[in-house]
């Protein structure tokens, strides 16, 4: 097939299961880069109905179709560039029983130079779990060699009735109605998540409690009304403030639980410090001509080796309980050797 001076075709060689290889006419020009594809081929890429990714051999996202940007939430410029080690989608493969991170077949199936298909779910951006079927497949050089690979994945139901109602059962069961994130139901599993990809050496991460100070005083002085306002601006506030591959859920009240993924042991506190003084700044709400601030306490764990997800969110909870004690406003985070070392991303 032809665009433009370049043509896209299939090796007839049965070894090599028909793989794309994108070839440049004429001697000596070299082939297209398919991972930065040219406006030709992008134009035909973003009309696909099929969600459509590029990664290099470093597991970097290149190119991020539109239909992939309406099934994860995610648009183009919030991914590309970004690592998918970084959990942004957060795949889980039904057959392997299999999390993405140092398991993903994009970067480690392309090894092979097979295409591959998956069934599995992804997390989308607002934090519900999307049924999908997946094929990795490897991109080559003239040479033959893995240059990076393709995802290509669709709704297990392309029924556009079936599609919202997955996407409606989605929100409901896992969104908190009032902030728009996750909400007690959703943390319970990824924590649960977490806690069984850690202790297969394959993940570290931080448990934080956090809960707004004098929160009774609000809803008390100024209604219930401003109260929400504040739920709202605290959840905005700290979202934003978050990595894609953290997870912020509502825990219940006014507590809210935040899942930091490989953030280095000497940056946590940094880390939390910094949420602390974005709350403390930029929470405010206007009620009745007056300006409602509020500030937040902050309480962490991290996982030991005989941790469950129930023992480290008590924990967190302790230490949130001791920022309380010792003045609120704060952050006080255990002092203990994670069971497995931090890793570098941040």
């Amino acid at each position: 097939m032809d665009w433009g001076g370049y043509s896209l075709d299939f090796d007839s060689k049965e070894s090599d299961a028909r793989l794309p290889r994108a070839r440049r006419k004429g001697k000596g020009k070299s082939m297209p880069d398919l991972l930065n594809p040219a406006p030709q081929l992008r134009f035909i890429f973003d009309n696909l109905l099929d969600g459509l990714y590029f990664v290099d051999t470093q597991g970097k996202i290149t190119y991020w179709n539109p239909t992939a940007e309406r099934i994860s939430g995610y648009k183009a410029s919030e991914v590309i560039g970004k690592s998918c080690r970084d959990g942004i989608l957060s795949f889980i493969f039904m057959e392997r029983e299999e999390s993405c991170g140092t398991d993903c077949p994009l970067l480690f199936e392309p090894v092979r130079k097979t295409p591959l298909d998956l069934t599995a779910s992804l997390r989308h951006k607002r934090g519900y779990r999307v049924p999908i079927r997946l094929r990795c497949v490897p991109l080559l050089d003239e040479e033959g060699n893995v240059t990076g690979a393709a995802g290509i994945f669709e709704y297990v139901s392309s029924r556009n009735d079936v599609r919202l109602q997955i996407e409606r059962l989605g929100e409901f069961a896992y969104n908190d109605s009032l902030t728009k994130i996750p909400n007690r139901r959703y943390m319970e599993d990824a924590l649960h998540e977490w806690v069984h990809l850690h202790f297969r050496g394959k993940m570290n991460f931080a448990v934080v409690m956090a809960d707004i100070d004098f929160f009774k005083k609000v809803n008390d002085e100024h209604g219930h009304d401003v109260g929400d306002l504040v739920l709202k601006k605290v959840a905005e506030t700290l979202r934003k403030n978050l990595r894609s591959a953290d997870i912020l859920g509502r825990w219940g009240g006014e507590e809210f639980l935040l899942l930091l993924q490989e953030i280095p042991s000497e940056r946590l506190y940094r880390k939390l410090e910094y949420l602390r003084k974005a709350i403390e700044e930029d929470c405010w709400v206007k009620s009745s001509g007056a300006t409602v601030r509020v500030t937040m306490s902050f309480g962490c764990s991290l996982p030991r080796e005989d941790d469950t997800p129930l023992t480290l969110v008590a924990r967190a909870d302790e230490f949130l309980y001791k920022s309380k004690r010792e003045g609120r406003n704060r952050v006080s985070i255990e002092d203990v050797e994670p069971f497995v070392d931090w890793g570098v991303n941040s």
